[in-house]
């Protein structure tokens, strides 16, 4: 388990053709990140690999954002949009926390100098608000791309609202062989409050 949304599954056999994963939780929901299909827990699988794969898995009802593209250091990442990836649970929800802080000072704790920010999908609703009352840093990063693993079914809008601004429609995908939604050039900063209505 990397943290508690997202299990991987290291190739440990040279020459190995195939794996096995053990999905744990038998009311739990596995999406494959890769292909976004989905898995109920509590079984055991047998996956192809090679050596450009390594299957992982989140968690449904987690939300883990990651960066797009690649860096040298992490001043760097700093710089680089999120791509945010929302895996629904069985109720049709998920949740999840980002930490940002400088990444290389101690004015985190010295200043209070982070950025704690909560994701919360519920009722077609994605929220970014603060986490907590603690903490005052301002960055640019922003969140570029949205993708929703286990939509049952293709919304008919999207639309983003950003405090203190009008709400604008927003252009999606839908994935129907693997209930995939993806939005893309949001361009919405991290350190602000926005939310995603799906209808």
């Amino acid at each position: 388990m990397i943290g508690g949304a997202l299990l991987a599954c290291p190739v440990v056999e040279p020459g190995a053709q195939t794996v096995k994963v053990l999905l744990p939780g038998s009311a739990e929901i596995w999406y494959d990140i890769c292909s976004a299909k989905a898995y109920k827990g509590g079984r055991s699988l047998s996956l192809p690999v090679n050596l450009d794969t390594a299957p992982v898995f989140q968690r449904g009802g987690s939300v883990v954002c990651r960066s797009t593209g690649s860096a040298k250091c992490t001043a760097d990442y700093q710089e680089l949009p999120l791509n945010v990836t929302v895996a629904l649970n069985s109720q049709g929800s998920a949740d999840g926390d980002l930490y940002l802080d400088d990444g290389h000072s101690f004015e985190y704790r010295d200043r209070k100098a982070f950025c704690l920010r909560r994701f919360n999908l519920l009722s077609g609703r994605l929220l970014c608000r603060p986490a907590t009352g603690e903490g005052r840093f301002d960055c640019e990063t922003v969140v570029q791309s949205v993708t929703i693993m286990g939509v049952k079914n293709k919304p008919s809008r999207v639309n983003v609202h950003v405090s203190g601004a009008d709400a604008i429609s927003a252009s999606f995908e839908f994935l129907e062989t693997c209930c995939m939604l993806t939005l893309n050039n949001l361009n919405l900063r991290v350190v602000m409050d926005w939310e995603i209505q799906i209808n």
